[in-house]
């Protein structure tokens, strides 16, 4: 009994998708079939569009089984990290442009092969601009939405929001400055090293496209910024959600129960199990106090 019990508390595959979820997943494979369709060598710059779609898919996944939370009651409202549809939209609108930009380029090297030495300096801007800015996007207003709240219903008219948690903006503004710090650091740094490649040519790597060699075309050439930034700005931003989840989760029991002190024991006592089994963390403050 208590083994079907354990399974139980695993979902299924198909329990954790939805809609939207299958929309975005289709899309991008399409769109990421019609690029291998061109037959690409070197797959580094297609990672780009995988990691910015990987957080895409983690924050839709997210948003898509957070209905189970109001299986406990719905006046609680969970979002530590924010909108997670808002991020996965902007995050899978960045990956499909970065898809856009590499079946592009993978194309001309094939019809305009002789025009690829034209593109270089374009192509690196751009293509890098578009994947730091995906990750800057999704944090640029979480401060609005990334907050723990229990709505209370005073009469059949009237509901009362009491705020848990939140990110304030003295944390906030710490956190938009970081990320957006990186940002323009990146840039600052790919736009430098794209220009010193253009002008000598020793901080760049010679990329082969699909359509490289014909009429006697070279390969295309890529920053070393692009090998800093695929690494750095997704880690920065785990970093940044990693700092604000663990804000928000962190609840001083005692002002809660002071906030919670005008609603009937039975409710407050209601309220303080469900959020026990939203978040483990919980379970340990509460017994603490």
């Amino acid at each position: 009994m208590s083994e079907k019990n354990n399974k139980q508390e695993f979902l299924l595959l198909r329990e954790l998708l939805n809609e939207s979820l299958l929309r975005d997943l289709i899309i991008f494979i399409i769109f990421y079939l019609f690029i291998l369709a061109q037959s690409w060598k070197n797959i580094f710059l297609l990672l780009f569009p995988v990691i910015t779609y990987t957080f895409s898919l983690f924050f839709r996944v997210i948003n898509a089984n957070k209905w189970r939370l109001s299986i406990y009651d719905n006046t609680i409202k969970y979002s530590p990290l924010g909108l997670e549809k808002k991020h996965a939209n902007r995050l899978i609108f960045t990956a499909i442009l970065q898809l856009i930009l590499l079946f592009w380029i993978g194309g001309e090297s094939y019809y305009h092969p002789q025009l690829i030495q034209t593109y270089d300096f374009f192509f690196n801007i751009i293509f890098n601009f578009i994947y730091t800015f995906g990750f800057y996007w999704i944090l640029i207003d979480i401060w609005r939405y990334s907050k723990i709240t229990i709505k209370t219903r005073d009469n059949i008219e009237e509901i009362t929001e009491i705020l848990v948690n939140h990110l304030n903006l003295k944390k906030f503004k710490l956190l938009y400055l970081i990320n957006l710090g990186t940002f323009i650091f990146l840039n600052i740094l790919n736009l430098s090293i794209v220009i010193l490649t253009e002008i000598n040519g020793l901080l760049g790597i010679m990329y082969i496209l699909p359509g490289t060699g014909i009429e006697s075309s070279l390969p295309l050439k890529i920053s070393v910024s692009s090998l800093l930034i695929i690494v750095i700005s997704p880690l920065i931003t785990i970093l940044l959600f990693y700092l604000i989840y663990k804000n928000i989760s962190s609840i001083n029991p005692t002002e809660l129960i002071e906030k919670l002190h005008l609603l009937p024991d039975s409710k407050q006592n209601n309220i303080i199990e469900i959020l026990k089994n939203i978040n483990h963390k919980y379970s340990r403050d509460f017994s603490s106090e």
